[in-house]
């Protein structure tokens, strides 16, 4: 971070420079007569200098040895530091940038020579009374700027700072012009001023341990400026496009697990106890999508970026509520995982798993532990301590646990199935067949909590990368054309990316494993109100009789269609309850072994 260890020395490199503008890059000696008058360029973009400060934006004298975009780089650097350090608050008026712009830019002169017909440019300086009411702002003592300052050239000396005119001598000629009185300027002028250059945004600051509580992240200890939100490690596109994908996996995500949801638990006629570990994991799925889309609802940049200058902390309900439910759910999934790999253990943690992941969040949510961040794409444990103890320690935990109960599992499955048939090639297929489907939801979901595990330690062990990125971004900020091309350090957008993805995606991978499945289908197949609203379609386009028999038929019909749900169902049913007895989904027959 940039600290303020010797803000004495600061001042004097700044008084240095201003002088080393005067002294080097802009001579205004009269005897230049390569010198030219020439309309200011314009301010760079982001970069408030000199537009709306010059008196004649139209003509400013240059001289032969300097450009305009080399005393533009210059006065970038001394408005910088200005706008930067708290120290110079005083400062940050018009009366100071009119007259730096004045000094840097002078309005330019033409004098043509009655007998050569040469024409030279002249610069009117700004006025002495100017420069003693800027060093008094900006509380700048003599000895280390002196107003009364003089360059001496051919033993001529010509002030730097005039109290009311200043002669000119070329060859035998004299040509006197009067100095600039920038307070007349500053006090007309309606232009803004820019305190801090983007991404940076003006905050004063009265606590500002307090204010970093609440989410303002300051670049020193001593500035009125703060970071931007989002924060500048990636540029705005890119962000927008981050934020995208969590909102789009988000929605999705919340669709299909609740269309499973509705599947196995609401609507399914015989829901085993199998689908009773699905259902509870699904709805964890949900609520762990449902914090995402709560967040798309409110606006992703809205939820993490209160304001443009702060990032969201504990005093914004939004992102601690979604905070709050991304972790208690991402505990359950997990959990909820681990008991469907060994379902047996059901009957046992159905009560403590719901105890045990609300636990962590309630404790961190007394303890204002939610917030966004400059590198959070959700509201999430501020303190590593917090993220390691609260959230991971259990993941890990239950991910381990989860790991070799389905590991034990598929091996019970495949003593269990081989003991009943022959060890032929095509047995050994249908064994394998059968156990495809836990073990690739173990590698899908294992691969997505794996790489948010590995994800996070490897961020928070290469922070130095990021902090020590802090400087040479402030110098770009004080030294570039355009701040926007200026980012701090930042860990590789692709592989952020799919963090936002291993965490949002879970709903879509439980849709693929079991919303497209031959059971799903019958299910909504038989439904009851899937059927009579076909049969209803059908009757209609069929309508041949009148309005009684087609009610009596409706009423006869109603009757049919459950008869024929429920028989289809049972039908259905024994089909699978045979297949069970083969496969990895020991609804039934597992209760009876």
């Amino acid at each position: 971070m940039i600290t303020n260890q010797n803000l004495t020395q600061t001042i004097f490199y700044i008084i240095l420079i201003i002088l080393y503008l005067g002294g080097a890059k802009s001579q205004y000696f009269p005897l230049d007569k390569g010198a030219t008058c020439q309309k200011y360029r314009g301010d760079n973009p982001g970069i408030q200098l000199c537009d709306g400060f010059l008196s004649n934006p139209n003509s400013i004298y240059i001289n032969s040895t300097s450009s305009q975009e080399a005393i533009q780089a210059q006065g970038n650097l001394v408005r910088q530091y200005i706008n930067f350090y708290k120290s110079f608050e005083s400062c940050k008026n018009p009366r100071t940038f009119a007259l730096l712009c004045a000094f840097l830019f002078p309005e330019c002169e033409k004098y043509t020579d009655p007998i050569t017909k040469e024409t030279y440019a002249y610069p009117i300086l700004p006025c002495y009374d100017n420069c003693m009411n800027m060093t008094s702002s900006c509380q700048i003592s003599p000895a280390r700027l002196s107003c009364a300052t003089k360059y001496t050239f051919n033993n001529v000396s010509y002030s730097v700072f005039p109290k009311n005119t200043t002669t000119y001598r070329i060859d035998s000629l004299n040509y006197t012009n009067t100095c600039e009185n920038t307070d007349l300027l500053a006090n007309s002028q309606n232009t803004t001023i820019q305190q801090c250059f983007e991404p940076l945004v003006y905050h004063v600051s009265t606590n500002q341990a307090y204010d970093k509580s609440i989410g303002y992240v300051f670049p020193s200890t001593n500035t009125t400026c703060v970071v931007g939100c989002p924060a500048p490690l990636y540029y705005p596109n890119d962000w927008r496009n981050l934020f995208r994908l969590s909102d789009v996996l988000s929605i999705l995500s919340c669709i299909l697990t609740l269309f499973l949801i509705i599947t196995l638990g609401i609507i399914n006629p015989k829901v085993s106890r199998f689908d009773k570990i699905n259902v509870m994991l699904l709805s964890s799925i949900f609520l762990q999508a449902f914090s995402g889309a709560l967040m798309t609802f409110n606006g992703t940049e809205n939820t993490l970026c209160p304001e443009s200058g702060r990032f969201a902390s504990y005093i914004d309900r939004m992102c601690v509520a979604t905070g709050f439910l991304l972790h208690g759910s991402s505990l359950l999934v997990v959990q909820w995982w681990c008991v469907l790999s060994f379902e047996v253990w059901f009957t046992i943690f159905q009560v403590a798993s719901l105890i045990i992941a609300w636990i962590p969040p309630i404790v961190s949510i007394s303890k204002n532990e939610y917030s966004g961040g400059p590198a959070n794409p959700f509201c999430w444990l501020t303190t590593f301590n917090y993220r390691r103890f609260a959230f991971w320690l259990p993941m890990g935990l239950f991910l381990c646990l989860g790991g070799v109960f389905l590991i034990l599992l598929i091996r019970e499955i495949y003593v269990i199935v081989s003991s009943n048939v022959k060890s032929t090639k095509e047995s050994r297929f249908k064994i394998l067949k059968m156990e495809a489907k836990p073990i690739v939801s173990l590698v899908m979901y294992f691969s997505c909590l794996l790489y948010l595990f590995i994800y996070d330690q490897w961020i928070n062990n290469h922070m130095y990368i990021y902090t020590d990125s802090i400087p040479s971004y402030a110098l770009c900020l004080l030294t570039s054309t355009s701040t926007k091309d200026c980012l701090l350090k930042a860990p590789n957008i692709a592989g952020f990316g799919y963090f936002i993805y291993s965490i949002r995606v879970f709903g879509i991978y439980a849709f693929i494993i079991y919303g497209i499945s031959k059971k799903t289908l019958q299910i909504w197949k038989y439904n009851y109100f899937i059927v009579f609203i076909g049969q209803k379609i059908e009757q209609f386009t069929n309508a041949t009789t009148t309005a009684k028999s087609s009610n009596s038929n409706n009423s006869s019909t109603t009757n049919n269609i459950s008869v024929k749900a429920s028989s289809n169902m049972e039908t259905r049913q024994r089909d699978e309850d045979d297949d069970d007895s083969h496969s990895v989904e020991l609804d039934s027959n597992s209760d009876a072994q």
